[in-house]
């Protein structure tokens, strides 16, 4: 039964919807998909390169006037397979609510999450619900005075508490720490990632290069069992200087010295202003 428990909270704190972990709410209100010139619409083709072949994904994004998502469509083939839609305060470029829509072999399925602030406008809580308005789990975040969360903790339908998160800044590294806890207090797992990534840049790690549009262009990831992976990225702008294409590129480097470079994902953005 513990080990079903710590799967099940594993689950949720790894993003099954979004802000439903520090780092997701952290990110909630950031703004990545452009750098510079608004757009009215992206449209994305996403590519997935794996030993089985390559996966194809399509989505389309729409924004307001003032730059804030507002809705996000997903294709496979040509069939809508999902849709997040937002209400936005775009005086203070906050998120207030999400519908998640999703369409599978299953049926349809529908969620809305409702965002609480408090008086400074920092992220204090979601409550999550199902197609008929009924609660299904509730988050509430503590913050620093930063508005950045330092402990997060998830409650199910009838307030039953089922764990925590909590974290440590690093700003002079641009990372934070965090632990996923029990109610006991026991610490399941650890992580640390970084707190901003359009500032990134500025706190480049030990094996991490950005060009001078402050985009990763390389990277090195440590695997589960030890070994290490080098990942090369290469990018294409338009005028504007938003990104139009990235291609990253997995790098392996044979006992001869010699190195072997594949595809591993290609994203490509048609913005329309």
């Amino acid at each position: 039964m513990r080990k079903l428990t710590i799967l099940f909270l594993l689950f949720f704190l790894n993003g099954v919807t979004r802000s439903q972990n520090i780092y997701s709410a952290l990110q909630l209100n950031a703004e990545r998909e452009y750098k510079t010139r608004k757009p009215t619409e992206i449209v994305e083709t996403n590519t997935f390169f794996s030993s089985n072949g390559k996966r194809v994904e399509k989505n389309i994004k729409s924004f307001d006037k003032a730059g804030m998502l507002l809705s996000e469509n997903q294709y496979d083939n040509g069939t809508l397979k999902a849709r997040l839609t937002y209400t936005t305060d775009t005086v203070h470029r906050i998120n207030l609510s999400r519908v998640f829509e999703r369409w599978t072999q299953f049926g349809y399925s529908k969620e809305t999450a409702l965002y609480s602030y408090d008086k400074n406008f920092f992220l204090i809580g979601t409550t999550d619900k199902d197609a008929n308005g009924n609660i299904i789990r509730q988050t509430n975040l503590v913050c620093n005075e930063k508005g950045h969360p330092i402990e997060l903790s998830l409650f199910d339908a009838n307030a039953n508490s089922f764990g925590k998160e909590i974290a440590t800044y690093l700003y002079d590294k641009n990372k934070v720490v965090t632990s996923v806890v029990t109610n006991d207090g026991s610490v399941l797992t650890r992580d640390t990632v970084k707190i901003s990534f359009t500032e990134a840049s500025k706190f480049p790690g030990g094996n991490e290069i950005y060009n001078a549009n402050g985009d990763l262009t390389n990277w090195t990831s440590r695997n589960l069992n030890g070994s290490e992976t080098i990942f090369e990225e290469e990018y294409t702008y338009d005028v504007f200087g938003n990104c139009t294409e990235n291609k990253i590129f997995k790098v392996t480097v044979k006992g001869n010295g010699k190195r072997k470079r594949e595809n591993d994902r290609i994203f490509t953005k048609e913005y329309f202003y």
